[in-house]
């Protein structure tokens, strides 16, 4: 009896032991899930907001080691540049970049609160390409109604959704017609991002295309420079291109 006791024990004991490490090993892929996109070269530092900030100062508690004293930036060069990018207040989650030269000082600031948001813009569709004439666009009759113009080339909204988990996710809502008059124009795909991160005080935006016929996926990494970030404003430079957002309430 005694023995049937102990064996029932060591059984327990071991059930709970797996358990316990299958759970640690589900929480360690979730870690690594979330940090495999990291890009070698990349001198961004991760800390809190302290109280003490000013226009001159920022001190900053790194999350590599919390029970530091908090180290002290000068971000003045920083601020007069525009390189402090958000609204710093106590508590934040912010990124930072050094300087290469003067350890003490931040070339550049990202408040990863004010950036992680849903985000819009709008973009105006196109004339279709003529099938028939290479190079040619479509042409809209004169004879067109202004009502019919308009919602023939009405702005439709984006939106990229910057998780505070680093995963993006970006949608387009199709206003679409089944009126043939709708054939006329083309909305631009919008690319399918599913992460983002901070890279020398830029922003990379990774996009995971799947191939369901292999079961394969590829992806792409897209660099856009940060141009202004607000509460509730955004602007990015992207391929080229400025892109304003507002946040989605």
């Amino acid at each position: 009896m005694k023995r049937t006791i102990f064996f029932l024990i060591i059984g327990a004991v071991l059930m709970f032991s797996c358990r316990g490490k299958q759970a640690e090993r589900k929480t360690a892929d979730a870690e690594n899930d979330l940090m495999t996109f990291e890009v070698e070269g990349d001198s961004t530092v991760y800390g809190l907001v302290c109280d003490g900030c000013t226009d001159t100062i920022l001190v900053f508690l790194p999350v590599s080691n919390i029970a530091a004293d908090p180290d002290t930036f000068n971000v003045l060069n920083a601020t007069k540049r525009g390189k402090v990018l958000g609204h710093l207040r106590v508590g934040d989650r912010i990124g930072i970049v050094r300087n290469a030269t003067d350890s003490t000082v931040a070339d550049c600031v990202v408040d990863l609160e004010d950036l992680s948001n849903t985000w819009c813009y709008k973009v105006t569709p196109k004339l279709r390409a003529r099938a028939d004439m290479e190079g040619t666009t479509q042409e809209l009759p004169a004879s067109l109604p202004d009502t019919l113009r308009k919602r023939l080339l009405e702005p439709m909204e984006f939106t990229m959704q910057l998780r505070s988990d680093r995963t993006a996710m970006v949608m387009g809502s199709f206003k679409r017609s089944r009126d043939e008059m709708m054939e006329l124009v083309d909305y631009p795909k919008p690319k399918r991002y599913g992460q983002w991160t901070l890279f020398n005080g830029k922003l990379l935006l990774k996009e995971i295309a799947f191939h369901p016929n292999d079961s394969t996926q590829t992806f792409s990494i897209d660099t856009a420079q940060f141009v202004m970030l607000g509460r509730d404003t955004l602007v990015l430079k992207l391929d080229n291109e400025i892109r304003s957002y507002y946040s989605k309430k």
